[in-house]
């Protein structure tokens, strides 16, 4: 039973994943004004990643539930720490700064500020493409 639960939470987070990119994020520049556009990324993005950290502490929790049984469930707890960490970093951390150079790009779009708002917003889909595929590995190989 806890496991069930922990692989239906694992596919729900993947399927919201692929929902953002696939549907949200390109409708949102396709149908938006940058200021609209960036106005609702900065109402979303923090609520996504909330909802990241509660998915990790649900799989450490659950881990630790599996753990009951006698062996840890080491595997299942590290995941849900790194995805936990990774989404703390980028709601407290990554998300003010892509925020404060987007806002800078506006007022002054220089290359080095272009260059900046890549590599913050690099970092920030490679902390959540690296949660993605931390679960996805516990699926298979927890």
């Amino acid at each position: 039973m806890i496991l069930t639960s922990l692989h239906a939470l694992i596919w729900a987070w993947i399927g919201a994943i692929i929902m953002f990119t696939l549907t949200v994020s390109p409708t949102v520049f396709a149908t938006l004004e940058g200021t609209q556009a960036s106005a609702f990324l900065r109402a979303y993005f923090p609520r996504l990643f909330r909802y990241e950290i509660a998915v990790g502490l649900a799989i450490i929790i659950l881990s630790v539930g599996l753990s009951a049984s006698g062996e840890t469930y080491h595997y299942g707890i590290s995941v849900g720490l790194v995805v936990t960490l990774l989404a703390y970093l980028n709601l407290r951390v990554i998300m003010p700064k892509v925020n404060l150079v987007s806002d800078q790009l506006i007022d002054k779009p220089t290359p080095q500020i272009k260059k900046r708002f890549g590599m913050l917003h690099g970092l920030s889909v490679g902390f959540f493409g690296i949660n993605a595929i931390s679960l996805i590995a516990l699926f298979a190989f927890g």
